[in-house]
């Protein structure tokens, strides 16, 4: 039995690998031990040969027992099959194809929050504004959850053909979950990709440049009180030239973002930004890379919007309600401009001019902003048409510890007719891994005479005071 064995072993040996199997036919007896072993070292050295040669390991063969027979008619173990798909972490978790034309579907996965302290200060108890009303300035000692957000984006059908979806949950905005944005757009060119669906209003260079590579814990004043909102349209953005690029589009209007169609009029806004990259400038407006080189980036952006009409109710249209005089009133409460008159009409135009520059861990950035609210109309007499309202704000920071800690500070400005406001602050950031991604971030910022309004960066209109804010943002 035992020379059956070895002789079917060497059968196919030599079958698989070409080896002579003469040896394994011959007893045992009739060849000397030691020329025995030295041909199963030769036989086990090709193997280990061919094993190098094919890159794979050889099939390993099932043992064979005393009731085993040799079938001439098997068929050789298959090749393994390279799976369609990959999956990993690229820039976010991924199903990727590994043919693109054949199976354009493509889906990535990314995920941030932005866990909060925040704490307000007041220096007065009460601010009365332009209609007269008076209203509580309080104080804030409490945590948040700020951009609780998961994004889906990737192609489908071809894979110039994409989508991104944003779904967004802030504890200041009543714990539910919104599309923030959602679009789907098709790449004609590096010069040309056209989108439609919900998105940024590009009438501002610190509004288009989103959230999450802030200096501070969020934007300034300025940016929050004169920029536009999300709305629903059509937009094209590409590089035409090189470092030159743009943004262009056609919405519903200058913030329409999560209304319903009744809430809005029939006037459509219209707006665009443009910008040219001097160097390899980056993303941020920190000086993570540590440029060696000067780069700077320089742009503008211009938005003009309608706004007219009022609901079944009577009153203006929801549409109307973002705009603020300089003194925080809300242009549409009832006598904001003359006792007794409610605004229903007027056009809005944005302007701005920014800049940016980094160098060696030394970053600074700007932005002034111009606007002009014009043909106001109300439902009874007023004393002007027409109001032009500008500002600023201003950044700079610098790297103590290059990628890893930084100390900015900041200065924004509001001038109008009703009132000027001033901000001004200070704070320190630590980058755990040198990116973004995961970031801690502390801020002190003084505010006189705040006329902006809005949750996410925790400017409450009439605030006079210290503001203080400990942030803990972490994204994958």
């Amino acid at each position: 039995m035992m020379r059956f064995s070895l002789g079917l072993l060497g059968w196919l040996l030599g079958l698989l690998f070409g080896i002579n199997p003469a040896w394994a036919c011959a007893r045992p007896e009739d060849e000397a031990p030691n020329a025995l072993l030295q041909r199963l070292e030769m036989a086990e050295a090709r193997i280990r040969e061919l094993e190098k040669k094919q890159g794979d390991p050889i099939p390993v063969l099932p043992e064979w027992s005393e009731s085993s027979t040799l079938d001439s008619s098997a068929t050789p173990p298959a090749s393994p099959v390279m799976p369609s798909w990959s999956v990993g972490y690229d820039r976010g978790f991924f199903i990727r194809p590994r043919d693109r034309e054949n199976s354009p579907y493509e889906l990535r996965v990314n995920g941030r929050m932005q866990f909060r302290h925040t704490v307000f200060a007041r220096d007065i108890d009460t601010w009365t504004d332009n209609a007269g009303v008076k209203r509580d300035v309080t104080n804030r000692n409490d945590f948040e959850i700020e951009r609780g957000r998961l994004e889906f984006r990737g192609f489908f059908i071809d894979p110039q053909l994409q989508f991104f979806m944003n779904l967004d949950s802030d504890t200041d905005d009543g714990h539910t979950v919104i599309f923030h944005d959602f679009w789907i757009n098709y790449v004609f060119s590096d010069a040309f990709n056209l989108h439609f669906g919900k998105a940024f209003v590009p009438g501002s260079r610190d509004w288009l440049n989103g959230s999450l590579r802030t200096r501070l814990a969020d934007r300034s004043m300025a940016t929050t009180f004169f920029r536009p909102d999300r709305t629903l349209g059509l937009w094209a953005e590409g590089q035409p030239w090189h470092d030159v690029f743009y943004r262009v589009m056609i919405g519903n209007g200058f913030n329409t973002s999560d209304l319903q169609p009744d809430e809005i009029d029939t006037h459509l806004a219209y707006s665009g930004s443009m910008w040219f990259n001097w160097g390899e400038y980056g993303q941020g407006y920190s000086d993570l890379e540590g440029h060696e080189e000067l780069a700077a980036q320089f742009g503008h952006s211009f938005t003009a919007a309608n706004s007219d009409g009022r609901d079944a109710s009577g009153a203006p249209l929801a549409e109307e309600n973002f705009v603020r005089l300089s003194d925080g009133t809300r242009l549409t409460q009832r006598g904001a401009l003359a006792r007794g008159v409610t605004i229903d009409h007027f056009a809005i135009y944005l302007y701005s001019v920014d800049a940016a520059f980094k160098y060696r861990g030394f970053s600074c950035n700007g932005e002034y902003f111009f606007r002009w609210i014009q043909a106001l109309r109300g439902d009874g007499p007023l004393t002007l048409s027409r109001m032009f309202d500008h500002g600023f704000y201003f950044d700079l920071g610098y790297f103590i510890i290059p990628r890893k800690l930084e100390i900015n500070g900041r200065i924004a400005q509001i001038f109008g007719a009703f009132g000027d406001a001033q901000e001004y602050a200070g704070g320190v950031n630590w980058y755990f891994n040198g990116t973004h991604n995961c970031k801690f971030t502390f801020d002190v910022t003084r505010l006189n005479q705040n006329p902006a309004n809005n949750t996410g960066v925790n400017y409450r209109a009439g605030d006079d005071g210290l503001l203080f804010r400990a942030q803990l943002q972490m994204a994958f």
